[in-house]
């Protein structure tokens, strides 16, 4: 049996009962409902925070327990069917102007930068406390914050903390490792690219402190990392042992 989200609630009324999904997504976010035996899956968009009924049924052909049985229910940022977003946006450093780090890890590798979630992300070195910035404008759709645990075994992965930024074109962008109540903004706030959003941590599965970030597109499955143009270079150039430094001017990567 499934278990059922937080999002998802059971309202009875006389003989029926509904099921309700009440979204608490800012923006566009989508719920996947999977029909296990029939082996189906039907899609509903939000633009906005919402709270709809889903499914209705006869309490004398179901029950709350056989409804998680029978449903599989899955909230994803983004819209279901996003067809095309902007390949040719370009985004700024994740650091203050003037500032140069080393990359330690580029995307694609045979390490943790592999998979559909993380194959493009990129890793700079940023000792504790350090300023990350907006890549581009966007709206905080999601912060945790709250973690003050890291280190390198995969038991620490939920213990990360991060950003998650929507962008207009139906991106996102996802800022990882953070300190311990190091978000500067909170869920709701528009941001500008270039704008601090907060301060580098080592929280999560980690072997040093930190910023790791990505750009994503929503699908039915959730988030799949995309490469993207950086700093006018593309994200390939972005290699391990690698410099970027954020100026105003154009800047080849430094060997």
């Amino acid at each position: 049996m499934n278990k059922k989200p937080k999002y998802i609630k059971f309202v009875a009324n006389n003989d029926s009962i509904a099921v309700v999904v009440k979204t608490p997504v800012l923006g566009n976010s989508f719920l996947k409902i999977r029909n296990i035996e029939k082996q189906t899956e039907r899609y509903i968009d939000f633009q906005k925070k919402d709270s709809i009924r889903v499914l209705k049924f006869s309490t004398t052909e179901i029950d709350t327990l056989a409804i998680l049985k029978k449903y599989k229910f899955n909230l994803y940022y983004g819209e279901s069917n996003l067809k095309s977003y902007d390949t040719l946006y370009n985004y700024g450093l994740p650091f203050l102007k003037g500032k140069r780090y080393k990359i330690l890890q580029g995307q694609n590798t045979n390490f943790t930068h592999k998979g559909s979630f993380s194959k493009y992300a990129i890793d700079f070195k940023m000792n504790v406390g350090q300023t990350i910035c907006a890549i581009r404008d966007g709206l905080v759709v999601n912060v945790k914050e709250d973690s003050n645990k890291g280190g390198r075994n995969k038991k620490y992965l939920k213990d990360g903390n991060y950003l998650v930024i929507a962008h207009k074109d139906g991106t996102f962008s996802q800022y990882v490792h953070l300190k311990k109540e190091g978000a500067i903004v909170a869920i709701g706030d528009t941001v500008k690219k270039g704008q601090p959003i907060a301060y580098s941590g080592n929280t999560g599965m980690s072997t040093e402190p930190h910023l790791h970030f990505a750009v994503y597109k929503p699908t039915t499955n959730g988030f799949v990392s995309i490469p993207f143009i950086l700093n006018t270079h593309p994200s390939s150039k972005y290699k391990k042992g690698r410099y970027a430094k954020n100026k105003i001017t154009y800047e080849a990567i430094a060997e």
